[in-house]
């Protein structure tokens, strides 16, 4: 077994074939900077985003035996928010160069669960495609299903190949979920387990399926995602609130750009959830009808009015509960905003998940909380206006964060270099709070003199001594300088 192989198998054409810098080749040919991946040495340190950023399939080979995780997809660029400890950043759908692999993470959750490899290919039969490559981990097993095309995140295609993909994996997850134990949760597109010679427990390199075979098969699945199950997220309003009341609803049916496409969840399957809701909510299928072909031909592609007509009748034939959230979620950030946030589409904001460990849930808060921290300041403040300062109380309000949890999230942000914030008691006090990156992107490009006037204005504000705010940024703008030169990407694996 060519360990070598599977990894070029899997990256694809993702990477340079060596290292920028530091190769132990001579006279290499020179290659266009491509994508980058991230690597762990182990889980304690992925937990914690302690790892490196990778840009060749020589530093892979180089340190594969040190690395026990990784990102089998490929992304576009990878950075690091600070260098000692090295903390990576980059990983985020947006970032996304190009899908090579679609991955499940079988995971024994209780000592009563028992499987093994040969009922992950008993279960694949079933499911018509095999995996390319099964890999032991701690608690179970993760399967990869290699695609033989590679799957490109361009700007022409609106991203939404990203969209597409995340419903195929999620179906073939729905797939599995039947009989074993899969772990629902998981990012689509994050971090995996390493392909090592100690942990491959099958591998057959003939099992790969292009990205069009997929599509076909997952476009066949909306049972999957239409079918009422005690362990799927529901949409269903509140008490008293229908579904053609949320949020949601109005969204989809005030966008116009929604035709369709090969490979993208387009105006058939959004006419179809809007029916859907109207079902739900009571409407009689003439009413809906009535609306629905008024949103269609405001449509710039419109249906044609006989399939309008069968998409109608069929979300009203009672085979059909509700849509998912997750569909929901996936199709109005693919034709109205990407941003959008679960609060943002729905009333009720119940969600059934597996149960997670309280360890897991811990991390899981802390990290949707450093997000909202981050992006709260970021649009509150500006350039001329760099920094926040409020009641602790309006801030706790604002992000629905508990006020020791906030103390913990806020010390976090600092010590990683993303958030310089003070506090300040008693009348007239509060928590100031400016985002270190925001700042020190204004600051690039202005004079020593200019920067050093900022600095006392800066430590005046957030009440630091001068020294510390000039250590904090200059520290940031070294790193910010090194990665528009690129040798960010090249620190010490390639």
């Amino acid at each position: 077994m060519n360990i070598k192989k599977i990894h070029q198998m899997v990256l694809k054409d993702g990477l340079r074939h060596f290292k920028f810098k530091n190769t132990k080749y001579q006279d290499v040919p020179y290659e266009e900077k491509k994508g980058s991946i991230f690597a762990y040495r182990n889980k304690k340190n992925m937990i914690c985003g302690r790892g490196v950023v990778i840009t060749s399939l020589e530093a892979v080979e180089e340190n594969q035996s040190s690395f026990t995780h990784w990102t089998p997809n490929v992304y576009r660029y990878g950075t690091y928010t600070q260098t000692k400890p090295r903390i990576t950043q980059g990983h985020r759908e947006n970032n996304i160069r190009q899908i090579n692999t679609f991955y499940v993470d079988f995971d024994i959750k209780n000592q009563k669960e028992t499987f093994n490899c040969n009922d992950i290919l008993v279960s694949s039969l079933d499911l018509g495609f095999m995996p390319t490559l099964i890999l032991k981990t701690d608690n179970g097993y993760q399967a990869y299903f290699i695609l033989k095309d590679v799957a490109y995140v361009t700007a022409t295609s609106d991203f939404k190949v990203v969209n597409v993909a995340k419903i195929i994996s999620q179906n073939i997850r729905e797939h599995f979920k039947r009989d074993l134990p899969v772990d629902m949760t998981c990012n689509h597109f994050g971090i995996a387990r390493m392909p090592r010679e100690d942990n491959i427990e099958y591998f057959n390199k003939d099992n790969s399926y292009t990205f069009s075979e997929w599509f076909n098969w997952s476009m066949q699945q909306d049972d999957l995602l239409y079918t009422n199950k005690n362990n799927r997220v529901v949409l269903s309003g509140i008490e008293g609130k229908k579904q053609i009341d949320e949020p949601w609803y109005h969204l989809l049916k005030n966008s116009s750009k929604i035709c369709g496409k090969k490979n993208l969840m387009g105006r058939n399957n959004v006419i179809f959830t809007l029916a859907l809701a109207n079902y739900a909510s009571g409407i009689f299928q003439t009413e809906c009808l009535k609306e629905l072909t008024k949103f269609n031909n405001e449509l710039d592609t419109p249906l044609n009015k006989s399939e309008l007509n069968k998409t109608i009748v069929s979300a009203y034939s009672g085979k059909y509960k509700a849509a998912s959230r997750e569909f929901i979620k996936i199709l109005c950030q693919t034709w109205v905003d990407p941003n959008l946030s679960q609060k943002e589409l729905f009333i009720s904001q119940r969600w059934h998940k597996f149960k997670k460990s309280r360890e897991q849930r811990q991390r899981s808060h802390l990290s949707e909380w450093k997000e909202d921290v981050i992006d709260y300041v970021i649009k509150k403040t500006t350039k001329d206006n760099p920094y926040i300062r409020a009641p602790k109380k309006v801030i706790i309000e604002a992000l629905g964060i508990p006020e020791r949890s906030l103390d913990y999230v806020l010390k976090d942000l600092q010590e990683e270099g993303s958030l310089i914030y003070s506090f300040k008691r008693g009348r007239g006090g509060g928590i100031t709070l400016a985002s270190i990156r925001t700042i020190a992107l204004s600051l690039i490009e202005v004079s020593k003199k200019a920067r050093e006037v900022y600095y006392q204005y800066l430590s005046r504000i957030l009440e630091f001594s001068l020294e510390k705010v000039a250590e904090v940024f200059d520290n940031v703008l070294v790193n910010l300088r090194e990665l528009l030169d690129e040798a960010l990407f090249e620190f010490d694996t390639g």
